[in-house]
């Protein structure tokens, strides 16, 4: 056994045991939540809060939580409760649960509940006539318990304009404090269902996923996610912001009989595109220049902050000068082809534009699909640069590679060397491009052919990831590509990575084709 391997064996062992540990506290400490529907507005009434927060009462019963129930409460009777519900909450510790079916409105980067008796004619009154959803999170806070989770199936606005359970801007996001989670019946600015049948279509799932024994509570509004997504057809996406540390289970994993206790994994899921959406949005949404917003646009042209960094591009006056200067620095056919003979392969893909081709990326779990142009980047006379990520030395040694959702680095000898020749292997220390640790990872590989000329690189790869708590865990799996020796990037490659412990939510699972122009 490898020094790695004995290395990821106690990890993991250890990382066991602790969970173990966890889930024992987890099963004896106390639950208690607050459960609040609203369906009976005089000016513009719903079908489903009421039955959704009696099917999410039995759920909720169901994972051992002591529950509070209101339906078709006053502002006076929410604001009681809301108090009730925090001094009960601080008194037990442990976990809490705040559920909200019914109307809301965002006022000024606000959320306010909107209750049954609400007298609202005009947008100054709301605070006054509502309850402030912040209320409700800094009481949960304030109460110092290990776990706090409010969920908000009320994401509409403007509810005495319309009969329906729809608006045009929805709720606003809400920052999660250390320990807390808040969850969305639909991402921050959009609208929600209220469904079709007796429950509204975020809580159905809701509350069936949550039946489920051994999810963690991230991977339960992932689940809710996709079916969500998948039932509105992308109409509606549920959406969290979390802070939470450690562990918790609405139901804990089953426990085998045996001489040592055995958990039944959760399903995996691959990489959660609207948290990676979400991740790269906040990096760039306060961008001064129009290159970082266009990194957004090339990952998701079709995003659901589209719209909004192209108004800011255009606000920059750069969408005219950003493509000037495109032209202007695009390789034309005969640099990139004199590029590409020069790291020992064969032109022929390239075109004035200087894009290559498409790089489509597909999770293999979920099925959704990125799309990435590739294009020469920077081309002299030691290296050529890809969008991509890709790095070429002029004697054809590859120095950066991408693998999946993340680019590697060669930190010493290169990964390989273009044109590839069956037989070659070799392995190489390497680290992630995106991390601004420094922390060492390891790439072993061997070429095979693969049949009409083409070459397979076959991998065994792991690196550092950042886990919980901002501590540096480890991510290990397989990665292989295929190379059909006219072109300097592979034309295809396949990726199974997984993180553990702190990094156990992390995944990597993906296919890719590169369709060359």
């Amino acid at each position: 056994m490898s020094h790695v391997s004995r290395q990821c064996c106690l990890w993991l062992l250890g990382a066991a045991v602790a969970l173990v540990q966890q889930l024992a506290f987890a099963n004896a400490e106390p639950r208690l939540a607050l459960l609040i529907g609203n369906s009976s507005y005089k000016a513009s009434p719903l079908a489903n809060p009421v039955n959704d927060v009696r099917l999410m009462e039995g759920a909720l019963k169901e994972s051992g939580f002591t529950v509070i129930k209101a339906e078709n409460a006053s502002i006076r009777e929410m604001r009681r409760l809301v108090r009730d519900f925090g001094d009960r909450l601080k008194a037990s510790g442990g976990v809490g649960l705040f559920y909200f079916a019914g109307h809301g409105v965002q006022v000024r980067g606000e959320n306010f509940l909107i209750s049954t008796d609400s007298d609202i004619r005009n947008e100054d009154e709301v605070a006054d006539d509502s309850l402030n959803a912040n209320v409700i999170l800094e009481k949960m806070q304030s109460a110092g318990n290990r776990v706090n989770l409010i969920v908000l199936d009320a994401c509409r606005n403007n509810p005495f304009s319309v009969k329906s359970r729809s608006a045009t801007s929805g709720l606003a996001n809400m920052s999660a404090p250390s320990g807390s989670l808040v969850a969305y019946s639909t991402a921050p600015g959009s609208v929600a269902s209220d469904g079709k049948g007796r429950n509204g279509l975020y809580t159905e799932h809701l509350a069936k996923v949550i039946r489920q024994p051994g999810l963690p509570v991230e991977e339960v509004f992932k689940q809710v996610r996709a079916a969500v997504r998948r039932e509105s057809n992308n109409q509606q996406t549920p959406w969290e912001n979390t802070a939470l540390e450690g562990q918790f289970f609405f139901k804990a994993p089953v426990q085998v009989a045996g001489p040592a206790p055995a958990m039944v994994a959760p399903r995996p899921e691959g990489p959660d595109p609207v948290a990676l959406e979400m991740s790269l949005w906040d990096n760039v949404k306060t961008a001064t220049t129009a290159g970082e917003l266009q990194a957004y646009l090339n990952r998701y042209p079709s995003g659901f902050f589209a719209d909004v960094a192209k108004a800011r591009m255009a606000a920059m006056g750069s969408l005219a000068s950003d493509k000037a200067t495109a032209q202007k620095v695009a390789y034309g056919r005969t640099s990139v082809d004199a590029n590409l003979k020069a790291v020992g392969v064969s032109p022929g893909a390239t075109v004035a534009s200087g894009v290559i081709g498409t790089l489509v990326m597909k999770d293999t779990l979920t099925g959704l699909k990125s799309n990435l142009d590739v294009t020469v980047q920077e081309s002299d006379a030691e290296k050529t640069v890809y969008s991509s990520g890709d790095v070429i030395a002029r004697d054809g040694k590859v120095q950066q590679v991408r693998i999946g959702s993340v680019v590697v680095r060669a930190l010493s000898d290169p990964l390989w060397t273009l044109p590839i020749k069956a037989g070659a292997e070799g392995e190489v220390k390497i680290e992630r491009t995106d991390m601004s640790v420094r922390s060492h990872g390891v790439l072993k590989w061997k070429a095979v052919a693969a049949g009409d000329g083409k070459m397979k690189i076959e991998s065994r790869v792991w690196y550092p990831a950042i886990g919980a708590g901002s501590g540096v865990c480890i991510v290990a799996g397989k990665w292989a590509a295929i190379y059909d020796g006219e072109h300097a990037l592979p034309e295809s490659f396949f990726v199974e990575l997984r993180g553990g412990g702190g990094c156990r939510d992390v995944f990597n699972m993906a296919s890719a084709e590169l369709q060359f122009q």
